[in-house]
């Protein structure tokens, strides 16, 4: 039996999820969060799916850059959890203790930043003017479709 890249993909996404989880579920946070990654570029090659075609250069752009901001991220903000440990820290960024700020800042507001401009900059390859057409054909054909059964029913 021949298997689908996509099956496979799920397959291990739900896997690494599973294992993500359980190793949170056992303190082992920060394991955990690196655990993620793959699973981002699991599901950045499944984005890029076409009728079974994976787009890689759209794998490397934005989901090869979240992968380091991440990484930055999840290391600076262990990296300040580990000094203040037990302790209020001696300064704050933006009102924040450093370890939540560069999450905040590394994980969350500069690959949004990072998304919304980049997909912007490829939004043809994610989404082209010939795939839109298409998928709207493809949707019109489906109403007409049903609308058929519903008068011979």
């Amino acid at each position: 039996m021949k298997r689908n890249p996509e099956t496979l993909l799920v397959i291990v996404s739900g896997l690494l999820w599973l294992t993500m989880v359980g190793l949170a579920a056992a303190g082992n946070w920060f394991v955990a969060l690196h655990v993620l990654l793959p699973l981002l570029l699991v599901y950045g090659v499944l984005g890029s799916s076409h009728k079974g075609r994976f787009d890689l250069r759209l794998v490397a752009f934005p989901t090869l850059a979240w992968i380091v901001l991440w990484v930055f991220a999840f290391g600076l903000g262990n990296h300040y959890a580990a000094i203040f440990a037990g302790r209020p820290p001696d300064f704050t960024v933006l009102g924040f203790h450093p370890s939540f700020a560069s999450m905040i800042v590394f994980f969350w507001i500069v690959p949004t930043l990072l998304m919304g401009f980049g997909f912007e900059a490829v939004k043809d390859r994610w989404l082209s003017k010939e795939r839109w057409d298409e998928f709207v054909r493809h949707v019109h054909e489906h109403e007409n479709d049903d609308s058929d059964q519903e008068g011979a029913a």
